[in-house]
């Protein structure tokens, strides 16, 4: 018989691993905006901004949604393992 710990386990290496790709996606994507304002200031003759300034806000906020995503995959699956295990008795 599985034990509770370990299906709580494996919820958790679940969310882990779907925070880290919905991460490396909203990284990607601000990486790719972030590339494009640059070559466009460029372009006009604007000055560009630092990665420090530019970017680091950007990869901030992926941090935070990729969090907020996983949120919801932890409460639902241990709430899950908890009522079936119950169940279970």
């Amino acid at each position: 018989m599985i034990h509770r710990r370990v299906v709580i386990a494996l919820w958790l290496v679940f969310a882990v691993v779907a925070w880290n790709v919905i991460f490396d996606r909203l990284v990607w994507t601000a990486a790719t905006d972030f590339t494009r304002d640059q070559v466009v200031r460029y372009q006009a003759g604007t000055p560009v901004t630092s990665i420090h300034d530019g970017f680091s806000p950007r990869v901030r906020i992926a941090a935070w949604q990729a969090s907020l995503w996983t949120l919801p995959i932890v409460v639902a699956g241990v709430a899950a393992v908890l009522i079936s295990f119950r169940r279970v008795r």
